[in-house]
């Protein structure tokens, strides 16, 4: 996305800025300490030096969500970081940097076009699903969390109209409690002791 069409969701979204109105203590510190976090890790300046942006990138979009992708998986602490898709190779180092007691597996494509899994569910998974992942698969990983600590990552849910209504009916999975969309990314979390709720982030 160029930078007027970026500008014009931010200014679509600017009432859901910086957890604006939100009143659920776990929602809030999530926004404040994950989201719009801008403290600087101790991994970022090793991450930035194997992944090198342009000049014109350096503080844009794209470094941005590759950090938000590291405070993710530091916050959530999986047991497991579940790749599905072709996620991309800095996408997936900063993930897990972010939780480097994770297992990293991949779930890749087969001869059918379909995605398989490898590698056992454990406790407490984060699931990425990259782009490439068809929107008509993304109940099916959603819906099946190993644990109630776990959560799932999906990148590029407005991408298109098909996109936009699989992104609503995973939402509307019995198992999703929270969820959050930040646009780029949509994100559910399934820990019941917390109230349902669906946020729109200025991301």
């Amino acid at each position: 996305m160029n930078a007027v069409g970026r500008l014009w969701i931010r200014l679509k979204r600017f009432r859901h800025r910086r957890g604006y109105g939100v009143h659920s203590p776990f929602a809030f510190d999530f926004l404040t300490f994950v989201v719009y976090e801008r403290g600087e890790y101790y991994a970022y300046r090793d991450l930035a030096g194997r992944h090198p942006v342009s000049v014109f990138q350096k503080n844009g979009h794209l470094v941005k969500c590759r950090k938000f992708l590291f405070r993710l998986a530091n916050y959530v602490h999986p047991a497991v970081i579940r790749l599905v898709g072709n996620v991309e190779a800095a996408e997936a180092d900063y993930l897990s940097a972010g939780c480097q007691s994770a297992d990293v597996v991949c779930a890749r494509p087969d001869a059918t076009g379909r995605t398989v899994a490898e590698g056992a569910a454990r406790k407490g998974e984060l699931v990425c699903l990259a782009e490439d992942v068809p929107p008509a698969e993304w109940k099916a990983w959603a819906a099946g969390p190993s644990s109630e600590s776990s959560a799932c990552l999906i990148v590029g849910p407005y991408r298109s109209e098909e996109s936009r209504r699989a992104w609503e009916d995973v939402k509307r999975l019995d198992a999703v409690v929270v969820s959050f969309d930040l646009y780029d990314y949509g994100l559910v979390f399934y820990d019941r002791s917390k109230q349902r709720q669906h946020y729109i982030v200025n991301f």
